[in-house]
């Protein structure tokens, strides 16, 4: 009997040893699937954390491509601009030059003309005065004017050419319909202001 008891005793330690040695490999393969679990959340998580800082990557590279793009657009409007404005003030210097040099034309002539009449005015015989003084008024309402009168017209007829800065204009004026203020004042429009 004692020999049954061992060797049931025996079963019983081997039952015993078997359950605890399945227990023992459960609890550790329930260790090792939880920490595979835990390793496979990870790499999810830093798979998705990746995926999201690759799409805000690439957004803001877009957005800085975006904003370069239009900045050289902005600069090429810059150069434009500034290649126009460049061209607008060569033109201004050369008609200010070329103004420059017709203002000293004109002046010099004026000069001229003013020095004709004091020799004229010195030296001239009464008879002949009159003839040169009517010439000089002549050339000078023409220099400020630039009206070339029509001589052969009607009396009441007021017929001319103005040469004004840009384009010559005819002057055909019937004295008669309008009155000596209007026509006055209608010749003196057409005199340039800037000197």
């Amino acid at each position: 009997m004692l020999s049954e008891r061992l060797q049931e005793l025996e079963e019983v330690s081997k039952e015993l040893l078997k359950v605890l040695l399945e227990d023992w490999a459960g609890a550790r393969l329930r260790r090792s699937l939880d920490k595979r679990r835990r390793a496979e959340d990870k790499l999810l998580a830093t798979q998705a954390t990746t995926a999201q800082m690759i799409t805000e990557l690439a957004a803001a590279e877009e957005a800085v491509a975006r904003s370069l793009l239009e900045r050289q657009e902005e600069l090429k409007r810059g150069r434009r601009r500034l290649r126009e404005l460049e061209e607008e003030v060569e033109r201004a210097r050369e008609a200010g030059a070329t103004l420059q040099a017709t203002n000293n034309a004109l002046r010099q002539e004026l000069e001229e003309l003013r020095g004709q009449s004091r020799r004229l005015e010195e030296g001239g015989e009464q008879e002949d005065e009159a003839v040169p003084s009517a010439a000089y008024v002549t050339q000078l309402y023409y220099k400020i004017s630039r009206i070339d009168w029509d001589y052969e017209a009607e009396p009441a007829r007021i017929k001319g050419i103005h040469y004004g800065p840009d384009i010559a204009q005819p002057i055909d004026i019937d004295g008669r319909q309008h009155s000596r203020c209007f026509v006055s004042d209608y010749l003196w429009s057409l005199v340039p202001t800037a000197w």
